[in-house]
């Protein structure tokens, strides 16, 4: 039964890791751009990216519907330097995002996670500071 339970969860994380043909984020030292490929997605309705700063408790931040296979998605950090949920202003340059696969039948599988150091200038950090306030 152990033997079985083992093959199944290999299986299963092999079968998320083959719907996309890539998934990664890059900082350009103003955003983080996520990006993505699918490859089959005949099962797929959405994907829902997720972050975090230390490597566990995601948060939310936007949901791309399933366009079709072989479809590149991409996505826009803007704020990762400013808040990671309700923790407040970030004072650590690393992130972890992550996609949770909504499928048709509704149920849920999540991608690997990627990571990526975000480098910001000391300057830009206080602007963003300021703004926060005035939220």
């Amino acid at each position: 039964m152990t033997l079985l339970l083992i093959l199944f969860t290999t299986a299963s994380l092999f079968a998320v890791d083959s719907l996309f043909e890539f998934f990664k984020a890059n900082s350009d030292g103003k955003n983080i751009t996520i990006e993505w490929k699918s490859t089959d997605e005949s099962t797929v309705s959405r994907y829902e990216l997720e972050r975090t700063n230390t490597g566990n408790n995601y948060v939310y931040l936007a949901t791309q519907m399933a366009k079709g296979s072989y479809f590149s998605y991409k996505y826009v950090d803007e704020d990762a330097f400013m808040k990671d949920g309700n923790t407040g202003t970030q004072s650590r340059n690393i992130y972890f995002y992550r996609i949770k696969i909504v499928k048709k039948d509704n149920s849920i599988s999540y991608s690997n996670s990627v990571t990526v150091t975000h480098n910001i200038s000391g300057i830009r950090r206080t602007w963003g500071m300021i703004k926060e306030m005035f939220r």
